[in-house]
């Protein structure tokens, strides 16, 4: 780990303590446990992986899994925090969320599937498994979270600026995420595979510091994208949250009957579609 390294990790270590102590000062925990759980999730596997470096060392098999560990851990806790942002945004709409959730599992299993399927006889299995689980973990977040947005824009459902946010702060980690992986996937499954094998040892440790120096670079940009995430979760925190909307004073029975069709009619029909096609 070089200095710049260090500096950053430092930095996203007071970054998330400030994260926490906002998400919790704020009583996010109230309406959105699992991304408070997610903060905290993040905090401490931070906090481990440090000590297991300052250990064992940086370049130990110790650190070495402790790190893809934490990686994934990260991953999973993430993944339930947008599924708790779907169900936030479409609690009201039964029929609807039947329908996502039932979505969301089977991408879940397709997608371990995959991985499985994709990494198997690789050399560096952990590694293979790690960047092509994040990646396809980052992959499905960016699809969700869009699909998410765009559908709330066009039946009119507002977005919280605290969900919203939330939102963007995960899918600029998770485009980043994925594109890095992709990178580094290719990379060790790609024109590097060769040099794994044992009759390639010599040309390998060759390339060594160029992979390095590869390596370094990634690890840099991932960390600031870190924090830019952490940084926009922050400034969405920076306020109170404003307190639960009282329940509005309704129109006469009468007006309501005449203006509900129109604002209604698509989405209610289709939540009814789907409450019927989804009955046991």
């Amino acid at each position: 780990m070089n200095s710049l390294e260090l500096i950053l990790t430092c930095s996203i270590f007071l970054f998330l303590i400030m994260l926490c102590v906002l998400v919790f000062a704020r009583k996010v925990q109230t309406i959105l446990p699992l991304f408070a759980a997610y903060s905290c999730v993040m905090l401490f596997d931070l906090a481990g992986v440090w000590l297991i470096y300052h250990r064992f060392g940086f370049a130990s098999l110790t650190s070495y899994y402790a790190y893809w560990v934490a990686l994934l851990i990260n991953a999973v806790v993430r993944s339930f925090a947008i599924a708790e942002l779907c169900r936030y945004g479409l609690r009201a709409y039964h029929g609807i969320w039947a329908l996502v959730w039932r979505v969301l599992t089977t991408l879940s299993i397709l997608l371990l599937a995959r991985t499985c399927l994709d990494a198997w006889g690789q050399p560096n299995r952990v590694a293979i498994y790690g960047t092509t689980i994040d990646r396809d973990f980052a992959l499905a977040s960016i699809v969700i979270l869009a699909v998410l947005l765009l559908f709330r824009n066009y039946y009119g459902i507002a977005v919280e600026p605290l969900q919203r946010a939330i939102a963007v702060g995960i899918c600029f980690i998770c485009v980043v995420d994925f594109v890095g992986n992709t990178v580094l996937r290719n990379i060790f499954t790609g024109y590097l595979l060769s040099f794994f094998l044992s009759n390639q040892q010599a040309i390998w440790s060759a390339l060594t510091p160029q992979f390095e120096r590869v390596r370094e670079s990634w690890n840099a940009i991932h960390l600031v994208s870190f924090m830019v995430s952490m940084g926009i979760w922050c400034f969405a925190l920076r306020k109170p949250l404003p307190a639960p909307a009282e329940a509005p004073v309704l129109l006469p029975a009468g007006v309501y009957r005449e203006l509900s069709p129109a604002i209604n009619l698509r989405l209610a029909s289709f939540n009814n579609r789907m409450v019927e096609l989804l009955k046991p």
